[in-house]
């Protein structure tokens, strides 16, 4: 483990307002800034043997979601979602679709992440229908982990 690891903000999800924002157990007491990334973590982690000699080579920790801490209280966190894409709810301008779809105008909008399993749900998410449960694991991030989509994070 390196020094930097050593250092990093670790704790739990402690509660689900919304379908965009949780609260992370952690807080200005603990050295949480507003601004500070964070991953919220599988609660399964897999061992990676080698096929060869059985030896445990090392694992991954799974990233359910990355959120930004947007309000700090001393022992608490608010953190939301930030990763946005572009979908388009409306036709496509041309192609062999549908006629009422070739005819629409394509129509482009900006999606925010959400913590939801099924994007239909409404708010507030009960505990089955997130993908982040209160008690997952979090670790903090870094601002470069906003733009990847990474699924995973080796360790040894």
């Amino acid at each position: 483990m390196t020094s930097q690891e050593a250092e990093k903000i670790t704790g739990k999800v402690a509660e689900i307002v919304s379908d965009r924002e949780l609260i992370l157990n952690r807080g200005s007491d603990h050295g949480v800034e507003k601004g500070m990334y964070f991953n919220v973590l599988d609660t399964t982690t897999d061992s990676i043997k080698d096929p060869e000699t059985g030896e445990v080579l090392g694992g991954f920790k799974r990233i359910k979601i990355s959120v930004v801490a947007v309000e700090v209280a001393e022992r608490i966190t608010l953190a939301q979602t930030f990763r946005s894409k572009t979908v388009n709810l409306g036709g496509s301008g041309s192609g062999f679709s549908a006629i009422s779809n070739m005819l629409a105008e394509p129509r482009f909008v900006e999606r925010v992440e959400t913590l939801k399993l099924d994007p239909a749900a409404a708010k507030p998410l009960g505990a089955s229908e997130s993908v982040v449960s209160v008690g997952d694991p979090f670790e903090q991030g870094v601002a470069s982990d906003g733009d990847a989509a990474r699924a995973v994070t080796l360790w040894k």
